[in-house]
């Protein structure tokens, strides 16, 4: 072999391994498992055109040792990377690794929230809502399509915030950008808005995964001085002007080639390719998700595996995490939220962890319910004569009661009907054509098997109350009649009834004295738990009796388990009256300090 064709392999290699580079944009560090593989390729590739050099030299005999050990030690190092990054050598940390864990009530992991607010609408009906809205301008729709949107909160509301890519290299070729952006309301699926200008000046947005050359985004963040940084998680976000930006989280391995760890992010301006890093503590607040899901996920699952190291053959005490893994927002914060179940459980979680998507903090609350699986399945067994299928559960507070609320859509992905089910009992469940409706006949369904579950909220509040009924009517929702009484002293409630929490609710009224027992939440209407006629008194048998006897402490607010608080005015202020100055101040300071 000549010289020359000696030179021009070696030319031609170089621009394999430009091209090779300029094509994948690789992490340039040994410290990740991709940037060692690109290197390690690279690395092969000049010992190759170094053993062609022995050719015709007299040294034809020893012409495969550069490219031998070259592929030798790059099958070592490979094999080292792996075995050394396994939990085998690292238990102890990996287990650690999502910090420490703080135990907490459900009622304090989950706040109690309006339904109007409650975001239902999931990730493929926001996607076909905004869809249909790209269709609504053809020309548009022939050059563009939907991005991966991301769900975040803007200035209070949750909403699904879904960027426009281009279709293909020759569109982007032609257009070179894209004229804004989609939003669609998390609560909302009808409210759906196509931003194309902010603050009178048209948006286009040039940075992005699906450009070419200098515009891919990917490319223009290794070209803003991150080459040797680890890159993960592109997200398109807005900030609470409405500015488009990409957010993409940087990362170190913490044991050779695993366990991954969030170091902040690059904010990248959608139009202008303005680039700066943020750490994680410094991040903008308008900023949802610094940590990654999949590095949440797996830290959660060592946490749960890991307890007693990785020779821990019995299981003893090992949890895992369930299927689903859901984006939940508790008081403008945003965390990932997933059941717990026992090594080995199908239907059952032993408690539920909650992860903030920027601090990282943690916390658990252990309690027997339903997992995310078999909530959806016990939700579609309310509608199995339509074929509806459930959206992902949310986790809320329903009256106090620890709830999984869902929608059922039908073949086409529209929202048909809403589902609650019960977290700690996933047989009780009802639905309903709206929110509104589902919660209503969701509380009743409770009251009617008040013994198999837990009330876990201090913001509930049982009464029972004695008056006339100022104005009664029924209405039937679904084929199940309710009942919406107000009564006198109390005219700034409406009671709402299920025809099954009393048979006299039937023949009750106006001007009939009645004895109410409910739940109010201080959250619009109030439901009813149980109810007397008094001007009625129906026999009933000896066996009933017997019956009654024996349902005694069983109802909502009889429970000792429940902490729905049972309020009594009339009691209280007797009792608060009979206290002395010494013990009143007492109690103020216990109340203060609760």
């Amino acid at each position: 072999m000549t010289k020359v064709a000696k030179l021009v392999i070696n030319v031609f290699s170089v621009f394999v391994m430009w091209f090779l580079y300029w094509l994948t944009q690789p992490t340039l560090s040994m410290a990740y498992a991709g940037g060692f593989f690109f290197i390690g390729i690279c690395v092969i590739i000049v010992a190759a055109n170094l053993s062609i050099w022995f050719l015709d030299t007299g040294m034809e005999d020893y012409w495969l040792y550069p490219i031998g050990i070259a592929v030798v030690l790059f099958i070592i190092v490979q094999i080292i990377g792996m075995i050394g990054s396994m939990p085998l050598f690292h238990a102890t940390f990996m287990q650690k690794q999502i910090g420490e864990v703080e135990t907490i009530e459900y009622s304090d992991m989950i706040k109690q929230i309006d339904n109007s607010q409650i975001p239902i609408v999931d990730e493929a009906l926001a996607n076909k809502q905004a869809d249909k809205k790209i269709g609504e301008d053809i020309a548009l729709g022939s050059r563009v399509q939907l991005g991966d949107g991301a769900i975040q909160e803007v200035n209070g509301e949750i909403m699904y915030v879904i960027p426009l890519e281009h279709t293909g290299f020759f569109k982007w070729n032609t257009n070179r950008s894209t004229p804004g952006y989609i939003t669609v309301s998390a609560s909302n699926p009808n409210k759906v808005n196509f931003i194309t200008e902010l603050n009178g000046e048209k948006i286009n947005i040039l940075y992005q995964e699906s450009a070419y050359f200098s515009y891919d985004l990917k490319r223009h963040i290794r070209k803003q001085g991150f080459t040797n940084v680890g890159l993960t998680e592109y997200t398109f976000e807005i900030d609470d002007t409405g500015r488009p930006y990409w957010v993409v989280t940087t990362y170190q391995n913490r044991t050779l080639w695993d366990s991954p760890e969030a170091t902040g992010v690059v904010i990248v301006d959608a139009q202008t390719g303005e680039t700066k890093w943020y750490a994680t503590g410094d991040t903008p607040d308008w900023v949802d998700i610094i940590q990654p899901k999949s590095f949440v996920e797996n830290q959660i699952d060592n946490w749960g595996k890991l307890v007693h190291g990785v020779f821990n053959f019995s299981n003893q005490d090992k949890i895992q995490k369930t299927n689903l893994t859901l984006t939940v927002y508790v008081d403008g914060d945003c965390y990932y939220f997933t059941g717990m179940t026992s090594v080995g459980s199908d239907e059952s979680c032993v408690g539920f962890i909650m992860v903030n998507t920027r601090t990282k903090k943690a916390q658990m609350c252990y309690m027997s319910g339903a997992t995310e699986d078999a909530a959806m399945k016990s939700a579609e067994g309310l509608v199995s004569d339509f074929g509806y299928t459930s959206t992902e559960p949310l986790p809320l507070n329903v009256n106090g009661i620890p709830t999984y609320v869902v929608a059922l859509k039908d073949e086409e992905g529209l929202i048909k009907s809403y589902a609650m089910v019960n977290v700690e009992n996933y047989s009780i469940a009802a639905k309903g054509n709206s929110l509104a409706e589902a919660s209503r006949a969701y509380v009743q369904a409770v009251a009617r098997n008040s013994t198999t579950y837990v009330v876990s909220s201090d913001e509930a509040y049982g009464y029972t109350y004695e008056g006339k009924v100022k104005r009664i009517s029924s209405v039937v929702e679904e084929g199940s009649t309710y009942y919406y009484i107000v009564v006198e002293g109390e005219e700034d409630k409406i009671f709402v009834a299920s025809y099954m929490v009393s048979e006299k609710l039937s023949i009750t009224r106006d001007g009939d004295t009645v004895k109410i027992t409910y739940v109010d939440d201080k959250n619009g209407t109030v439901d009813i738990v149980g109810f007397d006629n008094i001007a009625f008194a129906i026999p009933i048998s000896e066996d009933q009796e017997k019956r009654n006897e024996l349902d005694e402490g069983t109802s909502v607010l009889e429970q000792e388990s429940t902490t729905v608080t049972d309020v009594n005015p009339e009691l209280n202020e007797e009792t608060w009256e009979s206290l002395t100055e010494e013990e009143k101040a007492k109690l103020l300071e216990q109340l203060s300090n609760n």
